[in-house]
């Protein structure tokens, strides 16, 4: 994407400059309830967000959760993802939060994907799965503390 750096004092703005901006909020999704954790990747309650995408532009997903309350493992690790229609469909992005002791440990995690996507509706999926059941991982949330998975026109691709 080139810069808007095209303006010269006197000139009109014209649609090809605002074709270059970012559009914003394309789909967004939150949630106060807590879920537990399992060993297999399951989409997380409220991180589901459709759009209609256009594949010139530039996508910007971020899914946040406020508290991953991991295992009890030594080593164990919590994955948080991005997946394309569903856990079954195409894994975008993930962050891995690693465990390094028998200690329970309760971190915020955000994992963030930017790319195109083919014109059409789409649907992008928060999602979650541990290495171990062990100390009752699991996402926290509350009223005061939402997690959330927000997709973004960030401009032309």
């Amino acid at each position: 994407m080139s810069l808007n750096d095209e303006f010269l004092v006197g000139e009109t703005l014209g649609a090809g400059e605002m074709n270059n901006l970012p559009f914003g909020i394309a789909g967004y999704g939150n949630s106060s309830a807590d879920q537990n954790l399992t060993t297999t990747i399951t989409a997380s309650t409220g991180m589901s967000v459709t759009w209609t995408a256009d594949s010139t532009r530039l996508y910007r997903v971020t899914y946040f959760e406020p508290q991953v309350q991991g295992n009890t493992v030594s080593g164990g690790n919590v994955q948080i993802a991005i997946w394309l229609t569903s856990v079954a469909g195409t894994q975008l992005q993930e962050a891995l939060l690693t465990n390094g002791s028998t200690v329970q440990v309760t971190n915020p995690a955000t994992v963030v994907y930017v790319g195109t996507f083919s014109s059409g509706s789409r649907t992008v999926i928060g999602a979650a799965k541990t290495s171990a059941i062990t100390g009752t991982p699991r996402l926290r949330r509350q009223s005061t503390a939402r997690a959330y998975l927000i997709v973004e026109d960030i401009g032309l691709a």
